[in-house]
């Protein structure tokens, strides 16, 4: 079965389009609120982050207990980045081996006040034995909200 879906999570951030875009492209910043937020029961075997138009972002992490036990690996490839503004990607996820999403994300960034609109929408294709659109949108709001955690502790 395969099933096609759409979601868009939009935040206010307390921070400008430039450190927002930074927290995305800067490979030590994304380590802190994409991969080292996830807590202790993943083990990263391996994370890295090329981030410019034609390169890939890539993980492997093991899930050691509960629901969805066992090796989840990611793959991105960044197909357009306008700094400060938008960032445009596509991605797989697999479980132990089996791909059973792919997805096209976009970012963007507006300024708004003294901080910035962020809009996250992706559009998913999940095949059989994929967390499915809610699963997704809920994994997406935990990392926008470790973003918002690591914006907010660089600028104290």
């Amino acid at each position: 079965m395969t099933t096609h879906e759409c979601f868009t999570i939009t935040r206010q951030l307390a921070a400008r389009p430039a450190t927002v875009f930074r927290a995305w492209a800067d490979p030590v910043l994304k380590r802190r609120w994409f991969v080292d937020s996830d807590g202790p029961q993943w083990h990263e075997r391996r994370y890295a982050l090329d981030f410019r138009v034609g390169g890939q972002e890539s993980g492997s992490f093991e899930l050691t207990e509960g629901p969805g036990k066992g090796l989840h690996e990611n793959v991105t490839h960044y197909l357009g980045i306008t700094p400060d503004t938008r960032i445009l990607y596509a991605y797989t996820m697999a479980m132990n081996g089996r791909i059973h999403s792919a997805s096209l994300a976009t970012v963007d960034m507006a300024a708004e006040g003294s901080g910035t609109r962020l809009t996250y929408t992706e559009q998913g294709t999940f095949l059989e034995g994929s967390d499915g659109t809610d699963m997704r949108r809920g994994g997406w709001e935990h990392r926008l909200n470790a973003l918002e955690t690591v914006l907010w502790k660089e600028s104290a």
